[in-house]
């Protein structure tokens, strides 16, 4: 018997040799292949992307959409007739251009608890608080001590403010507005005014309230004319953002608008005059507006990115993983995510009629970035994803304040007909012609607005909101005035 395993024969080089060799080979094939075809997709992609590109152009602007941002930059002004050439501004503007700190004439000391009060909440169902603000001004060591009238004693703390505030009348007379923003820089310009302008509509909205406590109807109208001029200043800025701005100073306004209704301070013919300036708002155009305008910037930074001045990983709201694949990035996908963006926008701009002056939103966006879900999708359309995904919500806003503005104009009818007549009217029919020459209709379905009178004697007004879904104008005091479910007007009960 064999003491020894059977060796088992090994294979000899000669025979180890090829093998090796045909790997190679056809890992030198592949290398060659992903080589010539990788510059071929590249090339392929450019090709199709801007072809799609062109012709999307071509038939926009055939429509008259204006693509560029440059249409939306406002002309130059002369200063006798700019509301934004006053030294407020001036040294804002200045301060902003050396890098300093930006003055800001209308800012109010912090709190000594870190809370500064309200003005008023209509969420909440909270009218301004005038012994807080009297208690705060006394914290501040803006005044000495407290009164015993904390409408008046606010009124003295806020002429601090008389000398600012009277540049602003002043320069209210002046017909057009033009902020020195170099909106040449597209997204990168500064907008050092907008901060400003918030906190000048909180004290005109605070002295607002104080006045209409001292029974100073008339002077509270002025407050109120020239906080809402501060929102249509900026009407003509190439920006969403100044839109947003300029819905929360309108919104400020009409809050403490709400305010003085509630505790039935308003006298008949400021409401009047106060009911005719708000009419002249027109948020839906303005929607529009300010759409078209953020089409323009976002195609003027695609172009940069298109043509490598600008770095798709230095862009806010693209994670470390995105920044890490967007090296070898097509510029092909970069045409695709220019041209998605655009129809995404025709999308949210058909859902607008402003002859009916109503807001469609059961009309699709099949372009949104919602229906961009799967990871090659996302990854194809990533400049896309990053840009788009605020419209909806800046929708939401603007809807809103078209919304919110109308109850605030029937909200002064109603005030002044119970002036008149002792009551609110059973229905808002009763308010025609006498009190508004027609009735509103909900924006978002084009039906009256909800409306009922109390049991106190009050009311209660608002819109099913976007949800289309009549949920009987309750208030979640819990949530901001942006996520209730209905947009409501009411006071609190007595």
């Amino acid at each position: 018997m064999d003491a020894h395993p059977p060796t088992i024969p090994l294979v000899p080089p000669a025979k180890r040799r090829p093998l090796i060799i045909r790997l190679l080979f056809g890992l030198a094939i592949f290398c060659f292949g992903v080589s010539i075809l990788t510059p071929i997709f590249y090339l392929v992609e450019k090709v199709r992307g801007r072809a799609a590109w062109r012709a999307y152009e071509v038939e926009a602007k055939a429509r008259g959409v204006k693509l560029e941002f440059t249409d939306y930059i406002p002309p130059k002004i002369p200063d006798a007739e700019n509301f934004a050439s006053i030294p407020i501004f001036d040294a804002v503007f200045r301060a902003a251009e050396a890098r300093q700190n930006v003055p800001d004439p209308f800012k109010l000391p912090p709190a000594n608890n870190g809370t500064m009060p309200n003005v008023t909440d209509p969420v909440k169902q909270v009218p301004t608080d005038l012994a807080a603000w009297q208690k705060y001004f006394v914290e501040a060591k803006i005044l000495p001590a407290a009164g015993e009238n904390a409408a008046a004693d606010v009124l003295k703390a806020l002429e601090t403010f008389d000398a600012s505030l009277a540049e602003l009348h002043d320069a209210g007379t002046r017909l057009h507005c033009r902020f020195p923003v170099h909106w040449e820089n597209g997204y990168s310009a500064g907008l050092p005014h907008f901060q400003p302008l918030q906190n000048a509509s909180n004290i005109y909205a605070l002295r607002l309230s104080a006045h209409l406590a001292c029974g100073q109807s008339s002077a509270a109208y002025e407050d109120f004319r020239d906080g809402l001029r501060l929102s249509t200043a900026i009407l003509e800025e190439p920006s969403a953002i100044a839109g947003l701005v300029r819905i929360a100073i309108a919104r400020t306004m009409e809050n403490v608008l709400w305010s003085g209704l509630a505790n039935h301070q308003w006298a008949e013919a400021e409401l009047r005059k106060i009911e005719a300036d708000l009419s002249t708002l027109d948020w839906l155009k303005d929607y529009l507006f300010a759409i078209s305008c953020e089409r323009g910037g976002a195609n003027a930074m695609i172009d940069l990115v298109i043509d490598n001045r600008l770095d798709i990983r230095g862009m806010s709201g693209t994670d470390e993983t995105t920044k890490n694949h967007t090296r070898l990035y097509p510029t092909g996908w970069l045409y695709q995510s220019k041209l998605r963006l655009n129809h995404f926008l025709d999308e949210l701009s058909s859902r607008i009629d402003l002859n009916q002056r109503r807001y469609f939103g059961d009309r699709s966006a099949p372009s949104s970035p919602e229906n961009v879900k799967s990871t090659p999708e996302k990854y194809r359309f990533i400049l896309f994803v990053i840009m788009a995904s605020v419209f909806e919500s800046i929708e939401q806003r603007y809807v809103q304040a078209a919304s919110m503005t109308d109850h605030a104009r029937i909200a002064c009818a109603l005030g002044r007909f119970r002036l008149a007549r002792g009551a609110y009217p059973d229905a808002l029919a009763g308010l025609v012609p006498e009190f508004l020459p027609s009735i509103p209709v909900e924006v978002v379905n084009g039906e009256p607005y909800r409306y009922r009178r109390t049991d106190d004697g009050s009311f209660i007004l608002y819109s099913v909101g976007t949800d289309l879904r009549d949920d009987g104008g309750v208030i979640d005091p819990q949530k901001k005035s942006s996520k209730q479910a209905d947009w409501v007007w009411r006071y609190p009960a007595k």
